[in-house]
């Protein structure tokens, strides 16, 4: 009897594990994969991908539901442009931010600002297959027979105060980004899915400046 409820506590333990993890097992060979990783970003000099987001606030029942189209290229070029139900438009281009938010645009200089350039860092950190040289995280990986998950861990103050976990989901065939759940302390979150991805198109400098 002694061994039988050891056995079952055994597998109670195994399939909670399993289950908080959405189907995904801890990375056997972490040194392997953060190799593949890092080859397969320095692949990708730019995407282009479709995007939705479903932003989910604790105090809120509905869920905030936005579109839109987003760009990057090698060299530090993000542009997260919103199309529905709002435009909303964000460049980063190396360590300069533009905002356009209706007819208010807004230009900052994220090395003036930590939060800021913490948080450029990340998406480009995604991009680019550099997260395990993010000092503000400790990273984990997991997977399942079709993606990687990397579950991100604050390990700053300033990241702590602003995120609880961020959980990144890559393909398995090239890397590429899937989704992007960042969950906030509190218990809000924001979940961006990328959709028909175009890697390495010929992709103009002035797409990352305001015109």
């Amino acid at each position: 009897m002694k061994f039988n409820l050891h056995f079952l506590f055994f597998m109670l333990l195994s399939f909670n594990i399993f289950a908080q993890n959405g189907g995904f097992t801890a990375v056997k060979d972490i040194t392997a994969f953060k190799s593949a990783f890092a080859a397969a970003s320095q692949k990708i000099e730019s995407i282009e991908s479709n995007f939705s987001q479903v932003k989910n606030l604790a105090m809120l029942k509905d869920k905030i539901n936005s579109k839109g189209k987003f760009y990057y290229k090698k060299g530090n070029k993000v542009r997260i442009e919103y199309t529905s139900p709002y435009t909303y438009l964000m460049i980063l281009n190396n360590n300069n931010m533009t905002i356009r938010d209706g007819q208010k645009t807004s230009n900052y200089n994220t090395k003036s600002n930590k939060i800021m350039q913490s948080v450029n860092n990340i998406m480009l950190d995604c991009m680019r297959g550099s997260v395990y040289g993010n000092k503000e995280f400790s990273v984990e990986a997991f997977e399942n027979p079709k993606e990687y998950l990397l579950k991100m861990k604050p390990m700053t103050a300033v990241m702590k105060k602003m995120f609880a976990n961020i959980e990144v989901f890559l393909d398995k065939k090239d890397f590429h980004v899937l989704r992007l759940n960042m969950i906030e302390n509190g218990g809000d979150n924001s979940l961006m899915s990328f959709s028909n991805s175009v890697m390495n198109k010929n992709m103009p400098d002035a797409l990352f400046t305001l015109q």
